[in-house]
């Protein structure tokens, strides 16, 4: 399965993707008020993202997006950059193709990509639902965290891997 690097051209098959992926994929694992604010917010492409050229998208034969993610070296939500640390950005899996290896590949290029860069340490704010998936990875919870979203806070946890 090609992984490629996204273009702004994806933007409208990136947020269908992140649309299905948390929707159906948090349901059990959120209150609905929680997910009522956060959905909205959480599902859209970021176009700094789609730009930045280390966020990717998997790509089935006939062309659907599978999966999507990427990383960067700028800590989400505060900006700013530590020496040899980068972050998981936006990960997500369509239901339709999940356990499949799909959103794996998508971690395992990032990760991969990364180290080439001097990066040794990843870091990933995670889902409740996703921890389970990261830690699999080689990740380890280091952390509860919440993240503000649409005046609510949502419980997320705070990972890391070291290669």
């Amino acid at each position: 399965m090609p992984v490629r690097a996204a273009t702004m051209e994806d933007e409208h098959a990136v947020t269908e993707v992140l649309a299905a992926s948390y929707t159906e994929l948090l349901a059990g694992h959120y209150r609905p008020d929680i997910l009522a604010a956060a959905l909205p917010l959480m599902t859209k492409a970021n176009p700094k993202l789609l730009a930045c050229g280390t966020y990717y998208v998997a790509e089935m034969d006939d062309g659907r997006v599978a999966a999507v993610g990427g990383w960067t070296r700028e800590r989400p939500g505060a900006g700013g950059v530590t020496e040899g640390e980068a972050h998981l950005r936006h990960i997500g899996t369509h239901p339709d193709f999940i356990g499949r290896g799909i959103g794996r590949a998508i971690v395992r290029r990032c990760l991969d990509e990364a180290k080439g860069f001097g990066v040794v340490r990843m870091w990933c704010d995670s889902t409740l639902q996703a921890e389970g998936f990261y830690r699999a990875l080689g990740f380890r919870t280091v952390e509860g965290i919440e993240i503000k979203f649409g005046g609510v806070m949502m419980p997320n946890v705070r990972m890391v891997v070291a290669f």
